[in-house]
C-alpha cells in the first residue's frame, strides 16, 4: 500500500510540509469548514493519483503555477517499504531512491512501474493493466469520470462495451473468455485479410451476392455444355486430356524454340570473346617493322610508346573478356539444362493428335471464362464461410459474457443493496446495474433519479467493487459528498473505514455533518488544509494581491 508521499513544494506558512502518511482505510484530506476551494484538495489527490502512475495531475493548477517538481512516495508490501521519486517534467521516468529519498541511479519507465505495482498488489490480471484497473476508481475533478449515471466510464468518451470489457477483466473473468475472444479476432483478421486480397486483386472479384452467384452458375453450365460440343465435333481428339495435352506440346515447343534460339546467341557472343582473346588487341613488334618501310619518316619510338600504354589496356581489357566469358559459358550450361528438360518433357509426352490453332484459341477462350465464373463463386462462397466463421465465434463469446456478466450483476447488486440498507434506518431502494447486454449497461436507482441519490448510488458501486474485486483504492473528491445527504455520508463514513484497503477522500464543511462522520474525519485525517499559507503549497493564486 501507500505510506507516504512528499514534495518540496509541500509547504505551509512558508516551510515544507512533513511528509504526508497514509494507512489502511480511510485517509480524509479535509479543507475549511466554509468549503473554501482552491486550497489544493483536488490537487493532493491528483498528486496521490500521480504516484499511482497517473498522469492528470502534470495538467493541474499546482503543476502550472508552480512548475515543474518531484513527488517522493513510499509504497510498502509484506513489511518491506520501496522509495521512489517521480519528476513532473520526465513523468515517463520513475526513480528508484534509497530510504532518505536520494536517487540511486535506477532509472524505471512508467509502464514498468506499473507493471511492478500490479505485481506487488495481485492484480496482474489477464488483458487488464493496472491504470485500466485503478484509475476508473480515482474520481477527481479534472480526471473526467465524474459522470454518476455512467460510474463504469473510467475514461471521457469510452464505450460502454469497453467499461464492461475492463469490468469483466477486473473480476478476474476475462481468463473464461479470452479463448472465445481470441477465436474472434482470428476470424475477424482471416476476413479482414481476405478483403484486402480483393481489394488488390489477388483473389478474383466477388459476385454480387446471391443471385449473382446463381446467374454465373447457369452461364457455366452453358459454357460447358459448348465446350463439349466444341471437343465433340473434332474428330482426331475426343478427350479434354488429349486436348490439354496438344496444348502442352505446343506450349513446349514454343519453349525450346526459344531456348535454343538464347544459347546460338550466346555461343556467338562467346565465338567473338574466343576471338579477341586468342588474336590479341594490339600490334607485334614484326607488324609496326612492316609499317615503317611504307611510312620511313614515321617516329618509331613514340609509336613504340604509344603501344606500351595500348598493352597494358589490352591486359585490362582481356581480364573483362575472361570474365565474361566464364560468365557466358555458365548461362549456355543453364539455358542446355533447361532445353534437355524441355525435350525430355516433349519425349514424355509421346504422340498427341494434331489440331488447329483455331480449335486451341476456341478451347482456351471457353475454358478461360469457365474457370473465371468459377474462381468468381469460390470467392462469394470462401467470403460467406468467413462471415459465418465470424458470426459464430462472435456469438459462441456473447453467450459465454452474457453467463458471467449474470455473475458479475447479481454480485454487484446484492453488495450495494448491502451498503444502502446499512445507511438508513428504514428500508431506502438500492442503486441497481443491469447488462442490457455485452455493450450496453444501465444504472440507476429505481423511482429516484435525484442528484443526490444518483451520486449516492456512484459511491456504493465503487465500493462495492472495492470489497468484491482485488482493487486495491479508491479516491474520491470532496464535490461527490457535497451532492449526498448528510444522513447517507454518515453511513458512508463507517464503509470508508471499515475496508483494509485504502480510500481517499477529500472533504469539507465538516462541522456541518453528524457527529459519527466528524469522528471518524478527525480520526482518519493525513492532511489539513486552509487559506492564508495554509493551502497545499502554501500560496493561494486565486486572489488579487493588493497594490
Amino acid at each position: 500500500m501507500l505510506v507516504e508521499m512528499t514534495s518540496p513544494v509541500f509547504r505551509e506558512k512558508g516551510n515544507p510540509r512533513p511528509p504526508i502518511r497514509f494507512k489502511k482505510g480511510l485517509n480524509a484530506v479535509l479543507g475549511k469548514n466554509d468549503g473554501e476551494n482552491s486550497i489544493g484538495k483536488s490537487s493532493a489527490l491528483l498528486a496521490i493519483d500521480f504516484v499511482f502512475g497517473g498522469d492528470t495531475y502534470l495538467e493541474s493548477d499546482g503543476v502550472k503555477h508552480i512548475g515543474a517538481h518531484t513527488i517522493y512516495f513510499t509504497f510498502e508490501f509484506e513489511g518491506k517499504p520501496y522509495h521512489f521519486a517521480r519528476n513532473t517534467s520526465s513523468a515517463d521516468e520513475i526513480q528508484v531512491c534509497d530510504e532518505s529519498y536520494n536517487l540511486t541511479g535506477t532509472v524505471w519507465k512508467k509502464h514498468e512501474f506499473c507493471d511492478w505495482l500490479q505485481k506487488q498488489y495481485h492484480i496482474d490480471f489477464a488483458g487488464l493493466s493496472f491504470r485500466e484497473e485503478v484509475s476508473s476508481f480515482f474520481r477527481i475533478y479534472g480526471k473526467e469520470n465524474l459522470n454518476e449515471r455512467r460510474p463504469l466510464q473510467g475514461l471521457p468518451g469510452e464505450s460502454m462495451q469497453r467499461s464492461i470489457d475492463v469490468l469483466v477483466k477486473l473480476f478476474d473473468r476475462y481468463k473464461d473468455i479470452e479463448a472465445f475472444s481470441t477465436e474472434l479476432e482470428e476470424q475477424k483478421k482471416k476476413l479482414s485479410a481476405f478483403k484486402e486480397a480483393r481489394r488488390y486483386r489477388f483473389v478474383p472479384d466477388l459476385v454480387g451476392g446471391k443471385t449473382q452467384y446463381e446467374e454465373n452458375l447457369a452461364k457455366i453450365r452453358s459454357l460447358e455444355t459448348e465446350l463439349d460440343n466444341l471437343v465433340t465435333e473434332t474428330t482426331e481428339i475426343r478427350d479434354t486430356e488429349d486436348i490439354e495435352k496438344v496444348r502442352l506440346k505446343s506450349q513446349l515447343d514454343a519453349e525450346r524454340l526459344r531456348l535454343e534460339t538464347d544459347i546460338q546467341t550466346k555461343q556467338r557472343r562467346l565465338t567473338l570473346l574466343d576471338m579477341s582473346l586468342e588474336s590479341g588487341l594490339y600490334p607485334t613488334e614484326a607488324d609496326l617493322s612492316a609499317l615503317q618501310e611504307y611510312f620511313p619518316l614515321m617516329n618509331i619510338r613514340k609509336l613504340y610508346e604509344v603501344e606500351r600504354y595500348h598493352r597494358k589496356l589490352a591486359k585490362i581489357l582481356d581480364n573483362q573478356f575472361s570474365v565474361e566469358k566464364e560468365q557466358v559459358q555458365g548461362e549456355i550450361s543453364a539455358l542446355q539444362e533447361q532445353l534437355q528438360k524441355v525435350r525430355n518433357q516433349i519425349k514424355e509426352l509421346g504422340f498427341v493428335g494434331n489440331v488447329s490453332k483455331e480449335f486451341l484459341d476456341r478451347h482456351s477462350e471457353l475454358k478461360g471464362r469457365i474457370d473465371a465464373l468459377k474462381a468468381q463463386n469460390d470467392a462469394w462462397l470462401t467470403q460467406q464461410d468467413l462471415q459465418d466463421a465470424k458470426k459464430h465465434a462472435d456469438d459462441t463469446l456473447k453467450s459465454a459474457i452474457t453467463s458471467i456478466l449474470a455473475d458479475i450483476e447479481r454480485d454487484v447488486n446484492a453488495k450495494m443493496k448491502q451498503f444502502n440498507d446499512s445507511l438508513y434506518s428504514d428500508v431506502r431502494k438500492a442503486p441497481r446495474l443491469h447488462f442490457n447486454s455485452y455493450n450496453s449497461y444501465t444504472f440507476e436507482t429505481p423511482d429516484d433519479t435525484g442528484t443526490g441519490t444518483n451520486y449516492k448510488g456512484m459511491v456504493l458501486y465503487d465500493l462495492a467493487i472495492l470489497y468484491l474485486t482485488a482493487l486495491p483504492a479508491i479516491a474520491h473528491d470532496s464535490l461527490i459528498p457535497k451532492n449526498i445527504s448528510n444522513g447517507a455520508i454518515d453511513g458512508i463514513m463507517r464503509i470508508y473505514a471499515g475496508t483494509d484497503k485504502q480510500v481517499f477522500i477529500a472533504f469539507d464543511k465538516q462541522d456541518s455533518y453528524p457527529e459519527g462522520t466528524r469522528r471518524i474525519l478527525a480520526d482518519n485525517m493525513v492532511l489539513k488544509l486552509s487559506d492564508n499559507n495554509s493551502e497545499l503549497y502554501g500560496e493561494s493564486w486565486n486572489k488579487e494581491e493588493s497594490k
